[in-house]
Parts: C-alpha cells; structure tokens; sequence
C-alpha cells in the first residue's frame, strides 16, 4: 500500500515548520490524533506557499487515514492536489484511500497519474497493480508489480502481488518462487505465507501449508479465516482433533463465518454426530444459500440419518451452483448406486472423471458400478512420453501421470488455452539419483512460446519445483552443482534447489578438460523425437 509522509514542511524553522514536525514526529509514533491536532495548527498560518500546505495536508490525510477516517484522509489528499498538481505522492496516497473505499476505478486513475508524474515510483506501480487486481485485469496486474519488483528489489510487496496473481491464474510453482522471495526478503511478511500457505494447499502439500499458517496465526490470532484454512490443511491430512480445534476457534472469533460452519460440520460427520453436522450446515445455508459446500456435506449429513431424497436433492443443489464439483457427482453417484438408479450413477461417475480423472475411489466406484475401468472415459491428450501422459483435471489444469510413478502426479504449469506437450524425461544419475527432470512445452503467452521443467523427486514422491526454461527467444540460466541447482528465469529471479544432502567422501580429482558435471548426469534418456541429453539443453 505504502502511504507515504515527506517532512518537507519542516524546511523553515517558524510556528508551522514546528507543529508540521510535531504532526510528522507524532504520526511516525503511532500517536495519529495527535498528528492531526499538530497538522491543523500548522495548516492556520496565513500565508503558506501552495506547495508547503499541499506537503502539510498529504501527510494530515495519512493521519487521518490512519485512524480510518477515509472521507477526511480522501479531502485533504484532494486539496493537496489542487494546490500542487504534480504532487506524486499524494495522488498515490489518495489511490489508496479509494481502494479502502472500493472504488477502483478512481484508484487506478490516481495511481497512473503517480506513475505519470514519478516514472520511478515503485510503489505506485505496486498500488496500481492492486487496482488493476480488483478491476479484473491480472495481466496488467501482473506488469505492474513485476515492474514495482525492478524498482524495489528489496521489498517484499511486490514479490508478495507477483505471487498472489502467478497463483490465481494457476501458475502456482511460479507463486511459490515469487513467494519464497518474498519471504527470504522479510520473515515477517505475513501476506506472503498466507499466499504461500493457499498454494501449498492446492498442491496438497498440507504439512507446508499448516506450518506456514502456524507463522501467520502468531501474528494475527484473532482472524477466523486463517483458523478454516488451517483447519482445511490439517482435515486433508486426516488430523481429525486439530482440525476441529481451528475450526471451532473461526466459530468462536467469527460465528457466522460460513467456511468455518461447513469445516466443523465436515468434522462432526466423521464424529458420527449428524445433528450437529446439520446444525452448523443449515445455519451455513441460512447465511449463504449459495454456498455450494454446505449443501453437498448436508447432503451426505442427510443421507446418514436416512433421508436419501434429502440428500439427492442437496448433491444436486450443489453441482447447480458447482458444475465442477467433482465429489458432489461421485457422492450422488453412490447413493444414486445403493439406491437401484444405476444408470444414473453411472453418468454421474462419468461426469465426477471429467474434473478428477486420477481419483482412485472415483474409478473403482465407475468400475463398479460399469463394469468397465476408467481408461474407457478417460483418456490422455496425446501419446505417451516415456511413459507420461498428460490428462485435463479441474477447469484450468493438467496433470502429468507415469503408471511407473503412480504416487507422482505432476500439475503442469500451461501458458493460453492449448494443452501442455511432454518433450523429453530424463533420470539424474550419481548424487542426484532419483531426480527426474520433465521437460514440456506449455504454451503461448503474448505470443512468445514458453517450454518449463518439472523437477521431480521420485523418493520423496514430490515435485521439487516447476521452472521457466524457454521464454520466448530467451533461456533461463541452469547452474548445477552436485547436490543442487540454482535456477534464473529471464526476468532475473533465481530460486536455488538442494535436492541432495552432500555426501562425506574423498575428493575425486578431476582432469581440467573434464567437464565435472558429465558424470553425474550421463546423456538422459532423451523424448519420443530422440530429443538432446541434459548437457544438450540445460547447459546452452
């Protein structure tokens, strides 16, 4: 957001110089009435320059924001303009005072005036790119803050805005690196774990998730929110005591909070207390008839107590406001099964595996009921690739999956609307053994052809990172060590990888006309087309 104050008015040592820095002194103290109080004095003297009284009233507007006086804060950045229209920093003041006030549209004029005005202004960029967020335009977003990250490279927001837009257009591993910066640049930066702790979620990697919340809970403990997401991480992960502790607590802080009713109800279910469940469940539905997850839970709460039209009709009242909700077309499936309505449970498994088609209780329950498997529904998008195969999930992604690696999905990063391509799988050899790297073509942005590698590791079962390889004419910088690698996409980010822990042994010597990295990664295994080794393409 970053308001800023400019002590300007403190240039001439008469009765307003004085009170405009008692205001300035005040205001950095967090003693913001007080602020005001001085400001007001120094504002009296007749005969201040324009200019002067525009310094006095932009940082009085900061004041007055402060104690969330926003109409106030709005006026006086208002007449600080008129009295000085090149006055940079109180049109950025003013932006953001209009986003308090949601009105974006004048936000965004004010902050691309700033912009204007002040080329170098970085966190102007910043702030337009928070209105061009809230205005629905995230490309324009996007080259804000990417701009705003050039301009303040050591500054978290940025980084934190680059993170948050990478991840809402489901580019989450390019998130996490713009994250994990942030992060690395302060330690205190609430924002970033709370984006960093929702990306992890949606990769499924719920421990990280719960522990980056752990941090964000520390420092804010009275915000119900970030007790339901906790509370979400440690349900995926089956901790059945913690998860009803957060979201009993998001209750507690904020009892309408409907997230956190549908969460403690989920629990209850698996307490086998139905009453409950239904309690919080219909107080959800009261709260937001369009909460499609409260009615699919009292669904199921509903067919437990033996009420199966009930509960056919709340799965079907969730997939009307949820067309993708996978589970409401299996859970309807089953009931719909156990009912005598084959049929129909058969199609509503066929619709589940369109937008979960790896979901292993989805297709033994389609077997099942079919008599056919899933592969008959299901199918890649193109021919296999060394053994990986691409297939589309929910709206928005696509997962690579190798029968050899049946625990190792990979949610592939895509550019534009056409399907990813697999080019080459290559096995790391020696230090790095049981690291894969999946090259794939990801599309076109902007015009300009993308290519991204999967850094996978098979024995722990998890995608280490996703990486830029190929942007348009450029190339990201590959610097690889024996137990690591250090990645530099063209936009100059670097995210560094240890994927080994070095070994205790004896120094080998090595010739100097001896490339020292060709032994561990060998010649790879190449692609479909006979693609380069690794040496081919990660060392150009």
């Amino acid at each position: 957001m970053a308001f800023g104050i400019t002590g300007q008015a403190m240039a001439a040592p008469d009765k307003s110089a004085l009170k405009a820095q008692e205001g300035s002194s005040a205001l950095l103290r967090g003693r913001y009435d007080l602020a005001v109080s001085a400001y007001d004095e120094a504002l009296r003297e007749a005969g201040l320059p324009p200019a002067r009284q525009a310094t006095i009233l932009s940082d009085r507007g900061v004041a007055k924001w402060r104690l969330n006086q926003l109409d106030e804060a709005a006026a006086d950045f208002t007449k600080a303009v008129s009295l000085n229209p090149d006055y940079a920093l109180a049109y950025n003041n003013r932006g953001n005072v209009f986003l308090e006030l949601n009105r974006p549209e004048e936000a965004f004029r004010d902050f691309d005036r700033a912009v204007a005005l002040s080329p170098d202004f970085g966190a102007a960029y910043a702030n337009r790119a928070n209105a061009s967020q809230k205005l629905n335009r995230p490309e324009a977003a996007e080259k804000d803050f990417r701009k705003a990250v050039e301009l303040m490279p050591a500054s978290s927001i940025p980084l934190n805005g680059c993170g948050r837009i990478a991840a809402g257009s489901g580019r989450l591993y390019t998130g996490l690196r713009y994250l994990n910066r942030a992060i690395a640049l302060n330690a205190q930066f609430a924002p970033a774990y709370q984006n960093r702790a929702a990306i992890y979620a949606a990769l499924k990697r719920n421990d990280e998730a719960a522990r980056d919340l752990d941090k964000v809970i520390a420092l804010a403990p009275d915000n119900a929110a970030l007790y339901v997401a906790r509370g979400q991480a440690h349900a995926k992960e089956r901790r059945w005591t913690q998860a009803f502790r957060d979201f009993s607590k998001a209750v507690e802080l904020a009892p309408d909070n409907v997230p956190a009713l549908i969460g403690r109800a989920s629990l209850n279910l698996e307490r086998k207390r139905a009453d409950l469940a239904l309690e919080d469940l219909n107080h959800a539905i009261s709260l937001d008839a369009k909460a499609a997850d409260a009615w699919f839970w009292r669904g199921q709460a509903k067919y437990g107590t033996g009420d199966a039209e009930g509960a056919d009709e709340d799965l079907s009242r969730a997939i009307e406001l949820a067309p993708s909700h996978a589970e409401a077309y299996r859970y309807r499936g089953s009931y719909r099964e156990r009912g005598g309505r084959r049929d129909e449970a058969i199609a509503d498994y066929r619709k589940a595996l369109e937008f979960d088609p790896l979901n292993r209780d989805l297709r033994d329950g389609y077997k099942t009921a079919s008599g056919e498997t899933a592969d008959a529904v299901v199918k890649p998008l193109a021919p296999a690739v060394d053994g990986w195969e691409i297939f589309r999930s929910s709206p928005g992604y696509h997962i690579a999956l190798n029968e050899r690696y049946p625990k190792m999905p990979v949610m592939l990063e895509t550019q534009g609307a056409a399907p990813p391509e697999i080019l080459e799988w290559t096995l790391l050899k020696d230090t790095l053994a049981g690291i894969g790297l999946l090259r794939y073509r990801s599309g076109e942005k902007g015009a300009l052809p993308h290519e991204y590698v999967a850094i996978i590791d098979l024995s722990r079962a998890q995608v280490a990172g996703i990486e830029p390889y190929i942007t348009g004419d450029e190339k990201s910088k590959w610097a690889w060590t024996q137990y690591a690698v250090t990645v530099t996409d063209t936009d100059g980010l670097s995210s560094v990888y240890d994927l080994r822990k070095p070994r205790q042994e004896a120094p080998v010597a090595v010739r100097r006309d001896e490339n020292p990295l060709s032994s561990v990664f060998g010649g790879g295994s190449g692609g479909r087309r006979g693609g380069p080794s690794i040496l081919g393409w990660l060392f150009r």
